[in-house]
């Protein structure tokens, strides 16, 4: 080998990609890997989110078809989904908190067929399940138990944590190496930034690559919540363990509602989510080049097809809500924190539902699709089909933000299948160069 291909292949982030990809590619002992962490632990969001594992609905991944990336379709997604470690565990009527039974009898009463496990269901437009969570005997199970704790010791294979990249480091138009802010340079073979939607556009930024689409396009699922007060206040070891898919007027699997057991550790209030999950409105990540930091703008609700999505999922929700399987556990259903009754949207026009959700709108914490995957002559593609950076060599990006556009569910197993298909790309690529 030269001395070039003796240097580590260097994994910026250890979030749920970059935890993969560095795992993955340590597989092959002719690969040194070095992982870099700006924070104290290894996992990230699956460390810190609620566990639910979805898979989507299969055309959210027809990416050939749609934005012409060629090998990215549904069939070789589900190949992977197939084929990764099975993290989930489905959670069972016993398991579940009062607020998952109640969302799950009153749907089913609604008319909705009752689907075993609904989460890992990419078919089925409506449909009410108890979820499917990455648990393992009770306990979280993360990329790191899943994907990292295995490797064992591996020569090849090298982490370090709070090493804050400033820069990937450029020799003309190929990645080097990278430079951490406090002056330290890393060579590398090659640079894999997996530092999430927010994150990875930034670091780009920094380093003066230079993509049009860097930053813009950025998408997260939009969400309004309906507060129960609850009439006996529950400490439920899971958080969220239920969920309804159902349609808007003008969509297709469009809404989910999600039950919320616990709002706050008094175990007085529980919620149910309304989610839009067909995403059209888009944002950006905004490049501060004075101070080298990024700010989100989501732009949430501004495309009209996202609002009338809305209208119906609120209308959706407020109707399970006030089902007797809810009312059965709840003295109120409230609309927002002042404690403000949700019955006015049993009337509501929809001038007035778009004003509360606009003024309440939440984030699900799906950031995506801010550096998306295209066609290399789109020259607002940001990454190939192989999620090289278009124009550049030996740089890569996997994570959120290099999908296209957002699928119908949770993004923590969508991010974990596509980080293995690109590890194994990255695999081949590095293979024919030695």
């Amino acid at each position: 080998m030269t001395a070039r291909n003796q240097l580590p292949i260097v994994v910026v982030g250890a979030g749920s990609a970059g935890v993969v990809v560095a795992s993955r590619l340590a597989e092959d002992p002719s690969i040194s890997v070095l992982l870099l962490e700006s924070g104290s632990v290894l996992g990230g969001s699956s460390l810190r989110n609620y566990m639910v594992g979805m898979t989507g609905m299969s055309d959210d991944y027809e990416w050939d078809r749609d934005y012409g990336c060629s090998g990215w379709n549904w069939k070789n997604a589900s190949s992977t989904f197939s084929a990764m470690p099975d993290m989930l565990h489905d959670v069972q009527p016993n398991e579940a908190g009062q607020v998952d039974s109640a969302l799950v009898e009153a749907a089913v009463h609604a008319g909705a067929p009752r689907i075993a496990q609904l989460a890992r269901d990419a078919y089925s437009s409506e449909g009410a399940g108890y979820c499917s969570l990455t648990l393992n005997n009770g306990v979280r199970h993360s990329v790191v138990e899943t994907y990292f704790d295995p490797l064992g010791n591996r020569a090849n294979f090298a982490v370090r944590m709070n090493a804050v990249v400033d820069s990937v480091v450029m020799d003309g138009s190929r990645a080097v190496g990278v430079r951490l802010t406090g002056g330290e340079h890393i060579e590398a073979r090659g640079v894999v930034v997996c530092a999430g939607a927010l994150a990875t556009p930034v670091l780009l930024r920094r380093s003066n690559i230079n993509r049009p689409g860097i930053g813009i396009g950025l998408q997260d699922h939009p969400s309004i919540a309906i507060t129960l007060a609850l009439r006996q206040p529950q400490q439920s070891a899971i958080r969220i363990g239920a969920n309804v898919r159902t349609s808007s007027q003008k969509g297709n699997a469009d809404i989910h509602v999600l039950s919320l057991n616990e709002t706050d550790e008094s175990g007085k209030f529980g919620a149910l989510i309304a989610g839009v999950m067909h995403v059209r409105s888009r944002g950006e990540v905004k490049f501060d080049p004075a101070t080298g930091t990024g700010v989100a703008v989501f732009n949430s609700l501004s495309d009209e097809r996202d609002k009338a999505a809305m209208r119906d999922a609120a209308r959706c929700v407020y109707e399970l809500a006030r089902s007797h399987s809810v009312s059965s556990i709840a003295d109120a259903v409230l609309s927002d924190a002042d404690g403000t009754s949700a019955r006015w949207l049993g009337d509501a026009s929809d001038s007035e539902i778009d004003d509360w959700a606009l003024r309440h709108v939440g984030a699900y914490s799906h950031a995506a699709s801010s550096c998306a995957m295209g066609k290399s002559r789109d020259e607002m593609a940001v990454v190939n089909e192989r999620a090289e950076v278009i124009g550049y060599e030996n740089l890569w990006l996997c994570d959120a933000s290099i999908f296209p556009t957002l699928p119908r569910a949770n993004t923590h197993l969508p991010v974990v299948m596509v980080a293995n298909r690109v590890s194994e790309m990255l695999r081949e690529t590095l293979s024919e160069s030695r």
